[in-house]
């Protein structure tokens, strides 16, 4: 191997061993693909539901290379810090929302709804509200419109709406994901939809079945 006059000799013996080691081999799979291998589970799920991603549930993008998704960061309802990956082994619907938005208030029920019929130790419904002045309306507004099943999880900063912004997954409120139990992404929607209805349901019941495989 021919090296340049100025070519630190330390270098240049370095590399030449480690060229006869093997050790410069570039074929190693890239970060892209040890991301895809991560969520292999999840590609074989997104497949399996892409034809149900219709009627109601209609506006959610099905993953074509599900990646695994951040360890987004939020409170539990005694304020304590929690993250995605707390969930893990759970496929979660995860809707980001706030109380001033008013689609976001229209799904809550169906939301609710959702959790009490599937949830369990395989399935949550974790909706993380954003709002950022006036704490205590998210509340209310869970006992107003007769929350029973849901927890309420927020952000009072409401990182990770910007989180989701920059990594564009989020144009508005509410946002949702399918997160199956890696922590990788099934679907995202952007905008509401009817949580509790037959094709909802189908969706993620679906999704579940595919995760016990």
């Amino acid at each position: 191997m021919k090296m340049p006059a100025a070519f630190p000799r330390r270098l240049a013996t370095f590399l030449i061993a480690a060229a006869g080691a093997g050790f410069l081999y570039a074929g190693g799979p890239s970060v892209k693909e040890a991301r895809a291998q991560d969520c292999a589970g999840a590609a074989k799920a997104a497949e399996a539901v892409k034809d149900l991603a219709k009627g109601e549930v209609a506006a959610m993008n099905i993953s074509k290379q599900p990646e695994k998704l951040a360890d987004y960061a939020f409170a539990d309802p005694e304020g304590k810090p929690v993250s995605l990956s707390a969930f893990k082994g759970k496929t979660v619907l995860l809707n980001v929302w706030a109380t001033w938005c008013v689609p976001c208030r229209a799904e809550m029920p169906e939301l609710d709804r959702l959790q009490a019929e599937l949830g369990s130790d395989k399935f949550q419904v974790v909706t993380v509200n954003i709002d950022t002045a006036r704490l205590e309306r998210p509340k209310k507004f869970f006992e107003e419109i007769g929350v029973k099943a849901l927890t309420l999880y927020a952000d009072p900063k409401a990182k990770i709406f910007f989180e989701l912004k920059q990594a564009g997954k989020a144009l508005g409120l509410p946002v949702t994901m399918l997160v199956d139990p890696e922590g990788c992404q099934i679907g995202l929607m952007n905008g509401p939809a009817s949580w509790h209805s037959a094709d909802a349901k189908a969706l993620v019941t679906k999704a579940l079945e595919m995760a016990d495989r």
